[in-house]
């Protein structure tokens, strides 16, 4: 279906800008438009709320003032300071292109199409967000927000927005005008035509044709809800005489590559007779108590299995991990993760038995290391409240 702009543009663009100007956030990249802000806001909010993204921008400008301040950090440094964030890709990529613009643009981010896109991690959307905000360029920027706000005016019923509003998008920008036509538009889809619209605010009522049928609140249709998908881990915070814990870096997997963890198990799948059941939903079809059981068998397999322990060995490993788990509920994309965290203390003589892992050490400064959510989670939890070792402490939730 084709939609076409029916109503004066000059008008809907008088009436965007005015509302920008009156009720635009005070966001820290907004100061000096520089490049390199625009370019690390719009990667750090991708997926990401806005209040939280800016206290993220705003940590990093404090270590990193330019893109050569990126690429002479260390890697762990970047992977620390976007601990929280998620989709650590996009840490990594900020830290190749960062090398990039330091050995070949002199540490200057190039107004050249070609080369931004060339750079890692950077899409249609980061491509025009710098080249239409920082340049100010006529490059239109479409996210979601934006999808959402064209949507509503031309009453859109198409299932992919983007490719069907981008050329609307991109014939209402005004020469010239890129960076307030862009946030004004992704401003106003975020604070007023949200998914609950507040029409009663909004300074396009008049333009928009959901509204005159009365369908904003059906526009744009729903997507379809991605399967939740729950999965159940197991790790062990492994103390040594010393007091030290050990931890291991995650080398060559996809998930949290380079970050470091506690020893453990990513999923556990249940064992399972009935073919028809999907294994990676049963646990979650049990009483807490159960997957706690599950969670602790399979963890005293994996240990035994990862420090080569005789079946004795292993068994009096068994009787010294803490009966009882922290449970740490994350969620990740499409994903429900429920991770139990168990304690091991070891005395000397089982600490001797016990080669460390490849890719492990032991430490006492586990704050320093770069690590998944869940697992800083639990290191915090714990160096707060010691894990109960006898059930009749109680449990920790």
């Amino acid at each position: 279906m084709t939609y076409c702009i029916n109503f004066d543009k000059n008008e809907f663009i008088s009436a965007l800008f005015a509302w920008f100007q009156a009720n635009k956030r005070d966001l820290p990249w907004r100061k000096t438009y520089s490049p390199y802000h625009v370019w690390i806001s719009e990667m750090m909010l991708q997926q990401t709320q806005m209040e939280r993204g800016v206290q993220y921008f705003n940590r990093w400008m404090q270590e990193f003032n330019s893109p050569a301040d990126v690429a002479d950090a260390p890697l762990e440094k970047i992977l620390q300071l976007w601990e929280g964030l998620g989709y650590y890709s996009r840490a990594k990529n900020i830290y190749q292109s960062a090398q990039i613009i330091r050995d070949r643009y002199n540490g200057e981010i190039p107004c050249d199409e070609e080369k931004i896109k060339a750079l890692a991690g950077i899409g249609d959307y980061t491509l025009c967000a710098i080249m239409g905000i920082a340049f100010e360029k006529d490059y239109a920027t479409v996210d979601a927000n934006v999808e959402r706000v064209f949507a509503r005016l031309f009453n859109c019923t198409e299932s992919n927005l983007k490719k069907t509003l981008r050329p609307l998008v991109q014939e209402l920008l005004p020469c010239g005008k890129a960076r307030i036509y862009n946030q004004a538009l992704m401003e106003l889809g975020a604070i007023v035509c949200k998914k609950n619209p507040q029409c009663g605010l909004c300074p396009l009522t008049g333009f928009c044709e959901s509204k005159k049928l009365g369908l904003e609140k059906e526009r744009p249709l729903p997507k379809e809800k991605k399967q939740n998908i729950p999965v159940l881990a197991s790790f062990c915070i492994i103390r040594n005489s010393q007091n030290q814990e050990l931890i291991r870096q995650r080398k060559s997997q996809k998930l949290w590559n380079g970050m470091w963890e506690y020893i453990g198990i990513d999923s556990i799948v249940i064992d399972n007779t009935d073919e028809n059941i999907d294994t990676a939903n049963l646990a979650y079809k049990h009483e807490p108590v159960l997957q706690e059981h599950t969670a602790r068998q399979s963890l005293v397999i994996e240990l035994g299995r990862l420090f080569s322990l005789s079946r004795k060995e292993r068994e009096e490993i068994a009787q010294k991990i803490s009966p009882h788990c922290l449970r740490i509920s994350s969620s990740y994309t499409n994903h429900k993760l429920t991770a139990c965290f168990f304690t091991l203390n070891l005395d000397r003589k089982l600490e001797e038995k016990m080669q460390i892992p490849e890719h492990a050490l032991w430490t006492d400064k586990a704050e320093e290391f770069a690590m998944p959510s869940h697992h800083r989670k639990a290191h915090q939890k714990l160096n707060k409240e010691k894990l109960p070792q006898k059930a009749e402490q109680g449990r920790l939730l």
